[in-house]
């Protein structure tokens, strides 16, 4: 009893180790279906494997070579090993499952799953043979099989592309295809992301009254002016000075007219100029009265209240201006606009009145709503050198109205189109540019 229990023994471990020895996958099926016959009598045997679809398929028999996927007991068979699940230890079929193939097959049959911790379900180990299997065949072929699926999970390295494409194949591809292209009709509304930055609708444009240097600004950036504040200073130093000569000036030509008019009561010659002289002095006061404007004009005063807009006062100091260059802005806090400058390469089709949604970066879980105001028809170049529109936007009026300077990003929803072309616009694009068709 002893020695027959040690060859028993042996013949376990000797079959273990040519498990783990097989080369690939189809001398370890071989192996199963003709060699675990050493361990438990059975007339005949097969193993079914998972695929890469998920459909377990008989992959061999013992005893045969070559496999015709038509016959009735290999369909029978792959019929029966869609019951398994993670219950399953051991499948016995009814008589009334056997009925289709009940000349084809001995009376007992066991199905064990061929299981793996890592990998589950692998596929499935089938004996046949006429006398019933008792609880010692049963308990010897279970532990045959968790050594089986062992063994095939180490040979179970499908890639998976391969998994993917056996699983779309058939009838599921043209299903899986026809749910795509259903998707890629379906409406959808292009959008254009690009950043925004809020701005005064309108702002009063303060410039250089004439030609010269900035002195100082005499305000600073955000602060709330009145009318009539200075708000900033040229160098007056040749102003003051074209001022006191025209002073002179005219001092001198009053002077002599007043010593031409003494003159006059006696001496007719002497009356004869006193019109050229009072030409002098009307001419001297113009000067005078010229010079004196234009040293007002040298302090820059707010023509009505606002706030100041403007970048960096310490830039302005000492630097050359011309007539008309534009220093500072003065806007209405409570009159704000969004300019968004869309890229050309992201622009869409844009018409007054599209909505557009805004995400500052102070805040970027608060949605600003708006509307288009304006669309520009040329496009132009950004601070950031991006050739872009700048479109112009005003906030819906239930909005909280945000601080002038802010800046963020804004989506501008324009026409209506599907989902193909939402996704695939831009690829398409940059293929014609490549192509040039």
């Amino acid at each position: 009893m002893i020695d027959d229990k040690a060859a028993d023994l042996g013949k376990l471990l000797t079959l273990e180790q040519e498990v783990r020895q097989a080369k690939d996958g189809r001398a370890l099926i071989a192996l199963i279906c003709n060699r675990s016959r050493d361990m438990v009598d059975f007339t005949q045997s097969s193993v079914a494997v998972t695929g890469p679809s998920g459909k377990i398929r008989v992959a061999g028999f013992s005893d045969i070579a070559v496999i015709d996927r038509t016959a009735p007991l290999v369909t029978w068979l792959e019929s029966q090993c869609k019951s398994l699940d993670a219950e399953t230890d051991i499948l016995c079929p009814s008589a009334q499952d056997r009925d289709p193939v009940a000349d084809l097959i001995p009376e007992n049959i066991l199905i064990l799953p061929l299981r793996s911790a890592s990998k589950g379900l692998l596929g499935a180990f089938i004996v046949t043979r006429s006398l019933a299997f008792s609880d010692g065949d049963k308990t010897v072929l279970s532990h045959l099989a968790s050594v089986y699926g062992h063994a095939l999970a180490s040979h179970n390295n499908t890639p998976l592309w391969v998994r993917l494409r056996a699983r779309l194949s058939g009838r599921r591809k043209w299903s899986i295809l026809a749910a795509l292209l259903l998707i890629l009709l379906l409406p959808a509304r292009l959008t254009a992301v690009a950043p925004a930055e809020i701005t005064a609708t309108e702002p009063f444009i303060v410039a250089a009254p004439m030609q010269g240097v900035v002195d100082r600004l005499l305000v600073q950036p955000n602060e709330k002016v009145t009318q009539g504040t200075p708000l900033l200073q040229l160098v007056d130093v040749e102003l003051k000075s074209s001022l006191e000569l025209a002073n002179r000036a005219f001092r001198v030509a009053e002077a002599e007219l007043f010593r031409g008019r003494q003159l006059a009561f006696s001496s007719s010659e002497d009356k004869s100029q006193l019109a050229e002289l009072t030409a002098q002095v009307e001419l001297h006061r113009a000067e005078m009265n010229f010079a004196q404007q234009q040293l007002s004009r040298a302090t820059v005063r707010a023509p009505n209240g606002g706030l100041i807009i403007l970048d960096d006062p310490r830039k302005w100091q000492g630097r050359p201006v011309v007539a008309g260059e534009q220093i500072l802005k003065l806007a209405q806090p409570q009159f704000v606009e969004v300019e968004v400058l869309v890229p050309v390469s992201d622009a869409v089709t844009l018409a007054e009145g599209n909505r557009v949604d805004i995400f500052l970066d102070i805040n970027p879980l608060q949605r600003h709503r708006g509307t288009v105001t304006r669309v520009p028809y040329q496009s132009s170049i950004t601070e950031a050198g991006v050739l872009a529109y700048a479109v112009r936007a005003k906030l819906a009026a239930d909005t909280s109205l945000p601080r002038i300077g802010l800046r963020g990003s804004a989506r501008v929803r324009g026409p209506q189109t599907t989902l193909f072309y939402f996704l695939f616009r831009r690829p398409i694009t940059a293929i014609r540019q490549i192509l040039g068709v």
